[in-house]
């Protein structure tokens, strides 16, 4: 196996992956998701970046004509300079689709890197197995039922998760309210929640809300505002005693270092697939620790638990099952937590029939034409 090998392929195909049924009352069916795949010494390497609209296309457009045709034939090692020759090439385009092509093909080097180690991922970025708490976020829809929110979210703690997170602000304040309440009624007073409001108020509204929620106890009320309110995310934080969340969407390291800056949030939730892949995201954790802030990582645990066992103030992984449909044996937590896996690389197992069911466009190369670490 050579040291440094030549990239021989970066492919990229459009994927329509359906949602579990309880997650459809968040009010999506599907999520369409960009699957990269980069081979080097007959090893593949896989990575993803996804929405939960549409669009996608235009990133594995990115991948395929310009990320791909950058480093296809380069040494592994001049990732990182292509990466920058990339963002040269591009600085006339949007950001978003430039950072989400370089998040998926980042993070299909960082697994190939580690499967050519021979290496869980996590021991690569010089983590340590320790357990990883996970909370559960997908049965915690705005337009489910209070009933069933309460049943549903009662049964993630009999599974074993540590802690569970629901939707809010989609309806009147005190309707928010009667949900929070009837959900504390049934997971008891020692189980941790979560609230997001998922970027859906304005400032006078997420206030008024904030106050009304305050008396739970919750561990963060999570994007209340847009993302780009940071006037309005200091002043919550001012004002609110429970806790801020917010960073899924930052997408630029110079984002959250104004947040650090101007703001007094206390969670901060990188998502590797959004944020410039494994190394983005690792960056963005990095100035956040950095200032005694805390993370709790976003979505895609099969992923997430690497960064989270390779970075100290890491203090949640979500499961948020998104790509479920795709993975031969997703990780579920045993006693509210989760070890890192030992498999190599990020060790997600690719159903690789599903991930061909669910193509939409793009390449589906034959299993049997790639070899695995």
């Amino acid at each position: 196996m050579t040291a440094d090998p030549i990239v021989e392929r970066v492919d990229a195909r459009v994927l329509r992956v359906p949602l579990p049924q309880p997650m459809r009352p968040f009010g999506y069916e599907a999520i369409t998701v960009c699957f990269v795949s980069v081979v080097a010494d007959g090893i593949e390497g896989t990575g993803f970046a996804y929405t939960l609209d549409a669009g996608i296309g235009i990133t594995a457009a990115m991948v395929e004509e310009v990320v791909g045709p950058a480093f296809a034939g380069r040494r592994l090692s001049r990732w990182a300079a292509t990466g920058a020759e990339v963002l040269a090439l591009t600085r006339r385009l949007s950001s978003t689709a430039y950072t989400a092509a370089v998040s998926a093909v980042d993070i299909a080097v960082w697994d190939l890197r580690a499967r050519l180690a021979d290496s869980p991922l996590w021991r690569l970025l010089g983590g340590v197995p320790d357990p990883v708490p996970f909370y559960g976020s997908g049965r915690g829809g705005h337009l489910m039922p209070v009933a069933r929110l309460a049943d549903l979210n009662a049964a993630y703690l009999e599974e074993g998760f540590a802690a569970v997170k629901v939707g809010v602000g989609a309806v009147p304040p005190a309707e928010d309210v009667a949900r929070v309440a009837a959900l504390r009624s049934a997971v008891g007073e020692a189980a941790t929640i979560m609230v997001d409001g998922s970027e859906r108020l304005g400032i006078a509204d997420a206030l008024d809300l904030g106050r009304r929620l305050d008396p739970f106890g919750l561990a963060w009320f999570e994007e209340p505002l847009p993302a780009e309110d940071v006037d309005g995310y200091r002043l919550l934080a001012e004002r609110l005693t429970t806790p801020l969340a917010t960073g899924e969407h930052f997408q630029q390291l110079a984002t959250q270092a104004h947040y650090l800056r101007a703001t007094n949030v206390a969670y901060y939730q990188p998502d590797a697939a959004l944020g410039g892949g494994v190394t983005g995201a690792l960056r963005m954790a990095a100035l956040v620790t950095a200032q005694s802030r805390r993370i709790a990582w976003h979505s895609l645990a099969d992923l997430h638990i690497h960064l989270a066992a390779a970075t100290p103030g890491s203090d949640w992984v979500e499961d948020f099952p998104i790509l479920d449909a795709v993975i031969e044996d997703p990780l579920r937590p045993v006693a509210g937590t989760a070890l890192p896996p030992d498999r190599a690389g990020h060790g997600i197992r690719w159903d690789r029939a599903a991930l061909d069911h669910y193509t939409v466009s793009g390449r589906s190369p034959a299993r049997d034409e790639r070899k695995t670490a």
